[in-house]
């Protein structure tokens, strides 16, 4: 039976002080930066429909010159497969933390 490994953002919610630095410390941008692109993409899906890619993601990691392999893997591995599962999978979580800016 294969081990199932949990989503590192589904851990989120119960970090506080050093486990909660530690963990953004380890994230691939900066938490406003991570924010900022939830929002852009919550904005460009409000518009459109998800193709299922990460179009709207790339092109946020683009338009501020991110490096997006690394964030890309993170989305990825935290379920956030293209822009609608990015908005279902990890913002919540992301802004029941950080509130929504």
């Amino acid at each position: 039976m294969p081990i199932i490994k949990k989503r590192e953002i589904e851990n989120l919610e119960q970090l506080s002080g050093e486990e909660l630095d530690a963990f953004l410390d380890t994230l691939p941008e900066r938490q406003e930066t991570i924010s900022r692109m939830l929002d852009f993409i919550e904005d460009e899906l409000y518009d459109s429909e998800c193709n299922h890619s990460l179009q709207y993601a790339m092109k946020f990691m683009m338009d501020n010159r991110l490096a997006f392999p690394r964030l890309t893997s993170w989305l990825n591995e935290n379920g956030g497969y293209c822009d609608c599962k990015t908005m279902a999978e990890i913002a919540p979580i992301w802004r029941n933390k950080f509130g929504d800016d």
